[in-house]
């Protein structure tokens, strides 16, 4: 590593991100800076790293993710905190490892899992553009699949494994790629980023970062999902929609995402969820 990456990664924040400075309210001023709604943090926040520092400072300890399988039973939840750890941690895996940089073109092709959040968030946070899993053209520079799924013949293959707790891939990873649950514990807690990204840094769709805040504040507004509320949803984070709707609008709205795989709308009820959405919302029947 070079002595600049060094001197970048000494200067880490231990909550797991280097917390933006609010402005200060001009003399006579409401001080809306100040408020924690949906609102004002989006207003704050000009890229996603910016959302996510936000985020975790007003309430670190909060559920952030709630993972339901309903086939295996399995049920995982993560603080505000333990998701910017596995955020900080793909990050640096991204970054030192898989050797991304500002720019870096990223395919995710994961399932409906609470690690389909962290990923998107982790390449945002370096820079990188995100593209879904249906997404066609030209090829991307790095390719990210879960084990649950054939692995394509691809130059910058990422293997991530999608047990309930995450872990190496179950299957065989092939020659020359990257079996991510076998590295990624092993990076730092904390990420700064070697090129963060600004408000005009592409992220994905033809959206810059400004363009995909506006994007997920107007779908949590079109959803009626109110400041603090909990989303649920079976809408995969890999999909186009989904990198807007399940990955951010719980983040803009300043609350919690309710995960659920196909089949688990009946699971709903112990959760309580303020906004249904995906396939699980129920269908209006007209009279």
């Amino acid at each position: 590593m070079s002595a600049a990456a060094v001197s970048r990664q000494a200067s880490r924040c231990g909550s797991g991100w280097a917390v933006p400075t609010r402005p200060t309210p001009a003399a006579g001023s409401s001080p809306r800076c100040c408020r924690t709604d949906a609102a004002v943090t989006t207003r704050l926040a000009a890229t996603v790293p910016d959302l996510l520092a936000g985020w975790l400072r007003t309430d670190p300890s909060r559920p952030a993710v709630t993972w339901l399988d309903p086939p295996s039973g399995a049920r995982v939840e993560l603080s505000r905190t333990t998701l910017a750890n596995w955020v900080a941690k793909i990050g640096g895996l991204l970054q030192d490892v898989v050797g991304v940089e500002r720019g870096t073109t990223v395919r995710l092709d994961l399932p409906t899992h609470w690690l389909g959040v962290a990923w998107p968030l982790a390449c945002w946070s370096v820079g990188c553009v995100v593209f879904p899993a249906n997404r066609e053209g030209a090829p991307t520079d790095v390719v990210v699949v879960g084990d649950d799924r054939e692995t394509p013949a691809a130059d910058g293959l990422v293997v991530v494994g999608t047990a309930p707790l995450g872990g190496r891939s179950r299957i065989p990873v092939p020659p020359g790629a990257l079996d991510a649950g076998a590295e990624v514990l092993g990076q730092p807690d904390d990420l700064v980023a070697y090129e963060p990204p600004d408000a005009a840094t592409p992220a994905t769709g033809g959206l810059d970062h400004t363009g995909l805040l506006a994007a997920a504040t107007d779908r949590a507004e079109s959803l009626g999902l109110r400041p603090g509320g909990r989303l649920a949803t079976d809408l995969s984070p890999s999909s186009a929609a989904g990198l807007i709707e399940t990955v951010l609008v719980p983040l803009v709205a300043g609350g919690s995402l309710v995960l659920v795989t196909a089949g688990g709308a009946e699971t709903l009820a112990s959760e309580r969820p303020d906004v249904v959405a995906g396939t699980l919302r129920p269908t209006p029947t007209t009279g």
